[in-house]
């Protein structure tokens, strides 16, 4: 009898032999329970790399937006700390923040529709302030930065409303975001992966505050590239130039995990969603944040088919009731709120070029496809 992944595996080997990606892993699920999971390629294009495993840990990228930021400020909610419409001048400090940003909605930011701008080189004016004011100086550019549009009026994917949004969650939660979603979130879930990678001074700090030892010891990463910054690590640490700036946790980019612990975290938010608690993640929360508000064609932090900027990456057989996010090292994850498929696909794509997005482009949806046939879909929408 044919083994019905075996076509979903293979695309994985072609991908390295391809030349998408040297680095991936892949799971497949339906009803929050896993069906499938596989891995291709090496660690990195250097002869004698090693295999990629289930536990290869990948840059996330902006996956960093939906299951950090966005989970962050769905707990607050939960909580009755978060208000979608409060404005920011009732959350964030107006020492800092410029006229022109006080009304803007924090649902608002979440949905891509305030009118910020995408994306800034912040990293260069990061870099030159000292390093201990490095962190909160990235959210402060942010807002410093005009509005492209009227508020409300365009949707435009921006890091800067999620570097803001970051701050939002440290304001409320007297945390900073890496510890709040790490005490908060992920280890109440059962993610001891899951999480940032402080820069080094950062972190021993912190570790030796809380007199533990490092938790990325013997972790082995897929390879990204050093990028804008020359002789940063391709490895390890964190892909996007100004989350690193900032010291390696931002609100927009900077999570790091293995494929299971991703795929665990959409599970349990399909759980969630469907009235099962999920330790800090409540239904009613979930289905606020997992609901594409009205006038907006995403959902709080997450992408939805039809705004998804990689043109329908999540291929023919996915519901538009359907949630997911891409980043911008070759990682996605699409789950469908109908019919309850799932697909976590991670790459180091970037580490064969960052301009090349066309390659990835076009194999996102034929995998998720094949992924969808596999589970037994394939009527289009």
């Amino acid at each position: 009898m044919p083994d019905r992944w075996a076509p979903v595996q293979q695309l994985l080997d072609d991908g390295v032999s391809q030349g998408v990606f040297t680095a991936a892993v892949a799971l497949v699920g339906l009803g929050g329970k896993l069906r499938w999971e596989g891995a291709g390629g090496f660690l990195s294009r250097d002869p004698g790399a090693a295999a990629v495993t289930l536990n290869t840990v990948f840059d996330l990228a902006s996956l960093t937006k939906p299951l950090a930021t966005a989970l962050a400020l769905m707990v607050l909610a939960n909580r009755g700390q978060l208000n979608f419409a409060a404005p920011l001048k009732e959350v964030l400090p107006v020492a800092w923040l410029p006229p022109d940003k006080h009304p803007l909605i924090l649902g608002s930011l979440l949905t891509h529709r305030a009118g910020l701008p995408a994306w800034r080189p912040f990293y260069q004016e990061v870099l030159a302030a000292p390093a201990p004011a490095r962190p909160a100086r990235l959210e402060r550019l942010a807002a410093s930065t005009p509005l492209e549009h009227a508020p409300d009026t365009v949707t435009l994917y921006s890091d800067l409303g999620f570097m803001l949004l970051k701050a939002v969650v440290e304001r409320l939660s007297g945390k900073n975001l890496d510890q709040f979603c790490r005490e908060e979130i992920y280890r109440p879930l059962g993610l001891n992966i899951l999480g940032f990678i402080p820069l080094p001074k950062t972190a021993q700090a912190v570790l030796a505050t809380e007199n533990r030892k490092p938790e990325t010891e013997n972790r082995v990463y897929a390879a990204t590239e050093p990028g804008l910054i020359p002789g940063r690590p391709g490895a390890g640490a964190v892909h996007d130039e100004n989350a690193w700036a900032a010291g390696g946790v931002a609100g927009h980019a900077g999570l790091f995990g293995p494929g299971r612990e991703v795929f665990h975290m959409v599970a349990c938010l399909y759980r969630a969603y469907g009235g099962e608690p999920m330790g800090p993640l409540a239904p009613a929360a979930v289905r606020l944040f997992l609901t594409v508000p009205a006038g907006a064609d995403r959902a709080c932090g997450f992408d939805t088919p039809g705004a998804d900027p990689g043109g329908r990456a999540a291929g023919r057989y996915f519901s538009p009731r359907s949630v997911g996010h891409l980043g911008f090292t070759g990682t996605s994850f699409w789950l469908d709120l109908d019919s309850g498929q799932m697909v976590v696909l991670l790459t180091n794509r970037v580490h064969l070029g960052r301009d090349d997005k066309a390659r990835i482009a076009a194999f996102r949806p034929r995998f998720h496809e094949a992924a969808s046939r596999a589970l037994g879909f394939n009527q289009p929408y």
